[in-house]
């Protein structure tokens, strides 16, 4: 796509993409936390994490960033190496926002922890999540890129 696509498409485009994702870092940050899946705080996690990358995908211009930080490389538009250093920022910015969002909720709301544990939390998880979330997003990207595409009809 040369132009920006439309709301739509990066609506649906961010349902689709967003599972996957919030589901594996939900998933990666409770082991790393406690060792073991909780179901119920699983859940309550992907949610959180399933809205919060909702509202980054739609107003956060994390692809046009990535796409800029590509071209920086010299990397050729659809090339697996564009791909990659695309997703270096787009994971970045996704990871980020989530970490420092439901580290927060998990430490202050769901466990009444002091509000100075957080940047401890977000330094000791940042890391595994960033991995996680960059090979689930990379895999997932041009499948839900096919699917969206084909729901859209752009």
């Amino acid at each position: 796509m040369n132009q920006r696509p439309s709301f739509k498409y990066r609506l649906v485009n961010a349902l689709i993409m967003n599972i996957p994702i919030a589901l594996s870092i939900s998933l990666t940050a409770q082991l790393l936390a406690t060792g073991k899946v909780n179901p119920k705080l699983l859940l309550i996690n992907f949610l959180l994490a399933y809205l919060i990358s909702l509202v980054v995908g739609l107003f956060i211009p994390c692809v046009p960033w990535g796409i800029a930080f590509a071209k920086l490389f010299g990397a050729k538009p659809g090339s697996l190496p564009f791909g990659l250093l695309l997703n270096v920022v787009v994971n970045f910015i996704y990871v980020l926002v989530n970490s420092i969002i439901l580290t927060w909720f998990n430490i202050c709301v769901m466990n009444h922890g002091p509000i100075q544990a957080v940047p401890f939390g977000i330094l000791s998880t940042f890391i595994p999540l960033y991995i996680v979330g960059y090979i689930v997003s990379f895999l997932w990207n041009k499948p839900a890129e096919n699917i969206t595409r084909s729901i859209v009809k752009e």
